[in-house]
């Protein structure tokens, strides 16, 4: 029998991208499966022998459980019914698995999929009426974020054609040291006429101010030098009258009540206690792991030769956003060390500060408290040492630095060198102070918008601490409030860049304020943070101010005071919300700030100016509180409280990665199904785990404390839970964060307290990622450009660092979701000249995503 051999497949060593690396992108033709290739040859072939079958691609269902993970990610069929016995137990209920052949594609937009009503497969409470909680949480989520106007298409900023950029857009090709501008007055540029030489009308030049001249003495150039205020109200006034912009809409959103948020809360505490959709969630995160790792191994070349084929862009010319940077730690030990020193040197006879009795005292007069010598200066080199730090962080601003209360009092407890502690900071690190904040300015504007906008291409949201101030008077508290400060002092010192944005953080602190009598319920502490901004919303400065504003952000910290003695109904409203002082729990915190934030954005819309969207930290430290906000049976912490309100609430993402990464495995799961951004310092916020100690008798590894030594040889290896437990990069889940596909991106934190070494902390942190877990130049790529588009910097500048748009364009290029509801396009068919993400890439990223949801609406149809 005469048979025809089939010529056999190329080998699967040969990868094909050796062949394409010179021929560009769009010269490509699309190359021809192997399947189709054997197909075609099978069909042209007469006649096969047996050992030629082995050559043949059979489509099998392993294949589909290799791409979409089936095996072992599914429980038995059989059916657990919950009996008395067990049914309070949270992780003792069940639903039936079936599988069916109908495979659903899930679109970006995945909140508009429709809700299954067969409820046969669930019996769990609430959860019991839906057949696929994950689409009903979808909804949910974005009822919350769209009737609060925190989505992006929400917000004017977003829309390139309506919103006013000023000052406006750097040139394309703008450079620091070539800007006319910053030269100093022996050259040709004249400084009574700046606008002579400036081109295109990028800028808006004013002259200098003859006092803010005296007082730059460093020549510290910055392009926010040339802003004026008054130019800006001409600017905008005009702007929107072009646009039709002052016509107000009269568009009104209703969000869920308190009782709604307390049954949707629910509803996800029995869903993430669930043992079958813990299980799966669990087994999920393992299958997204290992299979990045899988595609690293077959496409890391092919990721490298396309990093290749893009001119002129590489990751130290990426723009970078750090999202959360401190104000109160923006300067490093060292810079605050030297910029004390010059002023003790230069300007030390200048009067800093003036005491409840009206002493005046001068720079020099700070550091004779708790000093022998009160003439001469013997205070050492480093004047800012570790006890001022530890006192700083753990003592100021825990409390002066957040209330301000009277100066009187202060001076009255403080005594010697924890004076002199307070005069430094009080001084040095505020600004609202005798000297109207100059010191801080001056420190902001050398140590982080210089360095910034001489980089070009890297860019912050500094986060600022909300003050809280008592109110006197309604006439008072118009214009002596925090708000109206923190503004004079921006605008005063022109503390305006094209490289900053803000955010505002806000803390739980109701029972100190109730114990200081500055409220008398939480009403009030609400009303003390959103009254101005209500009642000022006009001021020219405060109005300018509001634009550059991005987030607001509920800090949850181990400080807070959890310990209730007459903790109330759940249900009481704020203003019947006295408790004696009791703290309210966090989501009484999240959900009445949100709703407060809800009527703002509302005013904000209708009046064609920008959003501000929530977001919450979340301390790792409150894993062991335990919640007291459910009413129900079910029991968990605090810890899994922040995190729920942060699913349902805001739209500004997590600013702490390390908390979610030890919750139960179906939150993580959800936020990565619902793409939540993520923050994440792998250099100044590693974990908080014991060391792993490696066990010289079995070889396994073992949770100790090296600073804890037993006498026992026999128990060396346990751990006094009463000691601090060390830190460890080993524990850190940043790199698996990224690996699974979360929408991470890096951020500095404090530079004071991350033991910065560099004038770039946040390249610090880059490149500290990069050298412990091997990052390639395609992984910090994709992190800088997740910092580009999660941040809050306005669409124009998002379309030109990262190319993409809110309006979908017609040729419908690749798109992305951020946080379920907010969808970004690709602003032309191939954006890698503004962020060198390889495609593969990201469509490797998109396709997973997309799996995943398929693989939910197929099992829980």
């Amino acid at each position: 029998m005469t048979t025809h051999p089939v010529k056999r497949r190329p080998s699967m060593i040969l990868e094909q991208g050796d062949a394409l690396a010179g021929i560009p992108r769009h010269f490509k033709q699309k190359e021809p499966t192997l399947k189709e290739e054997a197909t075609k040859k099978l069909s042209t072939a007469k006649l096969l022998s047996i050992d030629d079958m082995d050559m043949i691609s059979l489509t099998t269902n392993f294949d589909k459980q290799m791409v979409l993970g089936l095996p072992m990610y599914l429980e038995s069929d059989e059916e657990v019914e919950i009996n008395d016995e067990n049914r309070d137990d949270p992780y003792i209920s069940s639903f039936n698995h079936y599988t069916t052949t109908t495979t659903n594609t899930h679109t970006d937009n995945c909140c508009q999929n429709s809700i299954p009503t067969d409820s046969k497969h669930f019996h769990c409470k609430s959860i019991m009426n839906f057949s696929n909680p994950f689409s009903q949480l979808s909804k949910l989520r974005s009822n919350y974020i769209s009737n609060s106007f925190q989505d992006n298409r929400s917000n004017i900023k977003y829309d390139i054609n309506n919103w006013l950029l000023y000052p406006k857009p750097l040139p394309k090709f703008w450079k620091f040291e070539k800007d006319e501008r910053f030269k100093n007055e022996e050259s040709e540029y004249d400084l009574s006429n700046p606008s002579k030489k400036i081109k295109n009308g990028f800028y808006f030049p004013q002259p200098f101010d003859e006092e803010y001249e005296k007082q730059r003495k460093q020549n510290i150039p910055y392009t926010g030098e040339y802003f004026d205020i008054n130019h800006y109200r001409k600017e905008n006034n005009t702007f929107r009258t072009e646009h039709g912009l002052n016509q107000s809409r009269r568009e009104t959103r209703t969000i869920p009540s308190f009782n709604s948020f307390k049954e949707n809360f629910e509803f996800i505490i029995e869903m993430i206690q669930n043992h079958t959709i813990n299980s799966m969630s669990e087994k999920r995160l393992g299958y997204l792991l290992n299979k990045f790792q899988l595609y690293q191994h077959l496409k890391s070349k092919s990721e490298i030769l396309e990093t290749k084929q893009v001119p002129y862009r590489d990751f130290y010319n990426s723009r970078k956003v750090d999202q959360d940077l401190l104000l109160s730690g923006i300067v490093s030990q060292r810079q605050l060390s030297e910029f004390i020193w010059d002023k003790i040197n230069y300007d030390s006879e200048k009067i800093a500060y003036c005491t409840s009795d009206g002493k005046k005292l001068r720079v020099k007069d700070f550091f004779l408290y708790d000093n022998d010598n009160s003439e001469n200066l013997d205070i050492g080199l480093k004047l800012i040492d570790d006890d001022f730090l530890d006192w700083y962080r753990d003592i100021y601003l825990v409390t002066y630095h957040i209330i301000k209360v009277p100066d009187k009092q202060i001076e009255t407890n403080l005594v010697g060198k924890e004076l002199r502690y307070y005069l430094i900071a009080k001084t040095f690190l505020e600004f609202d102070n005798y000297i109207e904040g100059q010191y801080l300015a001056e420190i902001l504007i050398k140590y982080a918008i210089h360095l910034f906008e001489k980089s070009k291409y890297q860019l912050v949201q500094i986060s600022v601490d909300y003050q809280f101030m008592s109110k006197n008077g309604d006439d008072d508290f118009k214009e002596n409030n925090w708000w109206m400060k923190f503004a004079k002092w921006m605008i005063k010192w022109k503390l305006i860049s094209y490289n900053i944005r803000w955010n505002v953080q806000i803390t739980r602190i109701y029972s100190k304020l109730f114990k200081l009598k500055m409220v008398q319920n939480f009403q009030e502490y609400l009303d003390i943070f959103f009254d101005p901004l209500f009642q000022c919303g006009d001021d020219p400065d405060l109005k300018y101010c509001l634009t550059t504003v991005c987030c607001f952000d509920v800090v949850i910290s181990q400080s807070d005071e959890y310990l209730w003695t007459e903790f109330p109904s759940i249900d009481l409203k704020p203003k019947d919300w006295v408790a004696n002082g009791d703290n309210p729990t966090i989501s009484h915190y999240l959900y009445y700030i949100y709703a407060k934030l809800s009527e703002f954005n509302q005013d904000r819309f209708n009046s064609n100016r920008n959003t501000i969207i929530l977001r919450n930290y979340c301390s790792p430290s409150i894993s062991a509180r335990t919640s007291q906000f459910s009413a129900s049976d079910h029991y968990f912490t605090e810890k899994t409280e922040s995190l729920v309100c942060n699913l349902l609430l805001c739209n500004g993402g997590l600013l702490q990665g390390e908390s979610l990464w030890t919750a139960p495995s179906a939150l993580e799961y959800l936020f990565y199904l619902f793409q939540i951004p993520i923050l994440t310092a792998p250099l100044s916020s590693v974990s908080s785990h014991s060391t792993l100690v490696q066990n010289p008798h079995s070889g396994s590894l073992y949770m100790s404390n090296k600073s804890v030594e037993s006498k026992d040889k026999n128990i060396k290896h346990s751990r006094d839970v009463t000691v601090e437990e060390q830190s460890s990069y080993r524990h850190n889940p940043f790199i698996d964060l990224v690996k699974i596909g979360f929408r991470v991106a890096i951020s500095s934190k404090s530079v004071l307290y991350n033991s910065s070494y560099t004038l770039e902390p946040i390249i610090e942190e880059y490149s500290v990622a990069a050298s412990i877990h091997l990052l390639s130049a395609a992984d910090l790529c994709e992190l800088a450009r997740n910092s580009v588009i999660c941040s809050g910097f306005e669409g124009f500048y998002k379309a030109h660092w990262a190319g993409v748009v809110v309006e979908e364009p017609d040729d419908s290029p690749m798109s992305e979701t951020i946080g379920l509801y907010d969808v970004w396009y690709d602003k032309n068919e191939d954006t890698r000249i503004k962020h060198n993400v390889p495609n593969i890439r990201r469509e490797y990223r998109v396709e997973t995503f997309n799996q995943e949801w398929s693989f939910i609406d197929e099992h829980f149809m």
